[in-house]
């Protein structure tokens, strides 16, 4: 089955941040930030390091939610794994932010492990890749929009523009190197028009 995730600014091949919550056996509900990439038709996948509750419910269910939302108060405490049982809904076999602008169910196909010889990250954990099925994708909100990172890279480096103009020495050399990361985000998980937003911006830099 297809489905157009346009409506709620996911396109295909690029990176959202997305709250993902999952239930165990014990109906104990877990909410946590991780990417999501949406690969076309029916077709989704994220990104978990091992150690997770997240990654321990998915094995042990085959399934997850996707919640699509801007709530940074969601977004801080699902990182920090402090997410209040009030913010779910009533639903006892699953676990759904009852607030979120829209959702995807996902059924797990495939848990894929990845070392860090196979995949090249700063330390030694392993990660999996999970690549699963939309079974049902609802709309409670028509204004909901699911968050691209490289959108907030590309502010960043427009409010660092103004500062990297009248600075000098160290404080410079930070804003550059503040600038190249935040490109290779973009260049990462962004549309075409925010890496052409910051190709016209480096040019910018290149002036001072």
């Amino acid at each position: 089955m297809k489905y157009d995730l346009k409506s709620v600014g996911i396109h295909m091949n690029q990176q959202y941040e997305c709250i993902t919550t999952t239930i165990n056996s014990k109906k104990e509900k877990n909410s946590a930030a991780f990417a999501f990439i949406y690969l076309g038709e029916d077709k989704v996948m994220c990104r978990i390091f091992e150690g997770s509750k997240s990654l321990k419910n998915i094995r042990e269910t085959k399934q997850y939610v996707v919640n699509i939302t801007q709530d940074p108060l969601i977004f801080t405490l699902s990182t920090i794994d402090k997410l209040p049982d009030e913010y779910y809904s009533d639903d006892e076999d699953i676990a759904i932010l009852k607030d979120s602008g829209a959702y995807l169910v996902i059924n797990v196909d495939e848990i894929e492990i990845k070392t860090p010889e196979d995949f090249p990250i700063k330390n030694d954990t392993n990660i999996y890749f999970i690549k699963g099925t939309i079974k049902d994708f609802v709309i409670n909100d028509i204004a909901a929009q699911a968050f691209n990172r490289g959108f907030s890279s590309l502010i960043e480096s427009l409010v660092n523009c103004s500062r990297y103009k009248i600075v000098d020495g160290e404080k410079k050399k930070y804003y550059k190197d503040r600038l190249e990361e935040n490109k290779k985000i973009i260049e990462k998980v962004s549309d075409e028009k925010t890496k052409k937003a910051m190709e016209i911006l480096a040019e910018e830099y290149q002036k001072y």
